[in-house]
């Protein structure tokens, strides 16, 4: 295969000896595929240049050859290529140049101005979900004022899930700021422990009013504890009791996450928090009870219990609970 830094300046010598004098050099340099390389094979010229860095033979296989901006290798598109580029996976094709570290955008907005499909699907998603994984903000936004699609779902995944998931939190806010969904519970199994604080930057950071604010996370800490992610339900609701103390609704759920972590000293806590805010609700009591019920602290536990009852004489659930600490009682 023909070198491709060498195609911008080609001698009419070489051009005859590359298409073998029938006049056909652009469908000679396009047929041109690599081979032996490993997760190279099957590109061509056009890949092979940007891989290298090389913006002006790029630009003269486009502009001048007019090179498909589309073409396919057996592996990816040219934009897969291009983002990956700026990331570390350019080590792997064996490029020597260091430029391509903070990734080079220049390839990608010539690609896209010259009519290249922004969203070609790949094993690994689209162009965006691969510059959410490798971090690239700035190939991102390019992307997006390219109306790429925020929200395409490719393997249960959209790029707000693959940028949470790898923390990436510039392009997760670009994500956002361009109408992705972060309602989604997919959201939730993106969380990490290192990712967790930039998924409430962006419900808080977007400015939506406070009251907005606390109603997501209250959702979101609703589905986490449904799909028993105890510890991150109990982060949202102590995010959204930064924003209102004094909601005793709060202190209820988180204390029932921290009993369902078996931390009966933390429910504990939160439980009388939410007596004190709300010393009329028998739900308040029922939290109290359970708490010491974990604790074996089954005598004030009763008291608690039966506050409650005088509250609301018909709550089954405090009910319940009475009749198996009168159980537990039984067996001391």
């Amino acid at each position: 295969m023909a070198s491709p830094r060498h195609v911008s300046g080609l001698s009419p010598d070489l051009a005859n000896m590359l298409d073998t004098g029938r006049g056909c050099l652009r469908e000679t340099v396009g047929e041109a595929r690599q081979a032996g390389v490993q997760g190279m094979e099957g590109a061509g010229v056009l890949h092979l240049a940007a891989i290298n860095g090389s913006m002006n033979v790029v630009r003269y296989l486009v502009e001048t050859m007019r090179f498909d901006v589309d073409d396919l290798d057996k592996e990816a598109d040219m934009l897969r290529v291009l983002v990956l580029l700026g990331g570390r996976k350019v080590w792997e094709f064996g490029s020597g140049n260091g430029a391509w570290g903070g990734g080079d955008c220049k390839m990608v907005k010539l690609l896209l101005a010259k009519g290249a499909y922004v969203d070609p699907l790949s094993d690994c998603g689209t162009p965006l979900h691969l510059a959410a994984t490798e971090g690239q903000d700035g190939t991102m936004k390019i992307l997006l004022d390219h109306k790429a699609d925020y929200n395409k779902m490719v393997l249960g995944m959209t790029p707000l899930f693959v940028a949470i998931n790898h923390a990436s939190e510039k392009c997760a806010k670009l994500l956002v700021k361009a109408g992705a969904d972060i309602n989604g519970d997919y959201v939730l199994t993106a969380l990490t422990d290192t990712s967790f604080n930039s998924v409430f930057a962006l419900l808080t950071g977007r400015g939506a009013p406070v009251s907005r604010s606390i109603t997501e996370l209250k959702s979101l800490g609703s589905m986490a504890f449904q799909s028993k992610n105890y510890l991150h339900a109990a982060g949202f609701y102590s995010k959204a009791m930064d924003l209102d103390p004094d909601d005793a609704t709060l202190f209820s759920n988180r204390s029932l996450c921290w009993l369902r972590r078996g931390h009966g000293g933390k429910a504990l806590l939160d439980a009388h928090e939410c007596r004190k805010k709300q010393p009329d609700w028998s739900k308040a009591c029922y939290r109290l009870g359970a708490s010491l019920m974990s604790l074996k602290d089954y005598g004030s536990a009763c008291d608690a219990l039966f506050d409650g009852l005088k509250l609301d004489p018909a709550d089954v659930q405090i009910e319940n609970a009475l009749r198996i600490l009168r159980i537990q009682c039984a067996f001391r």
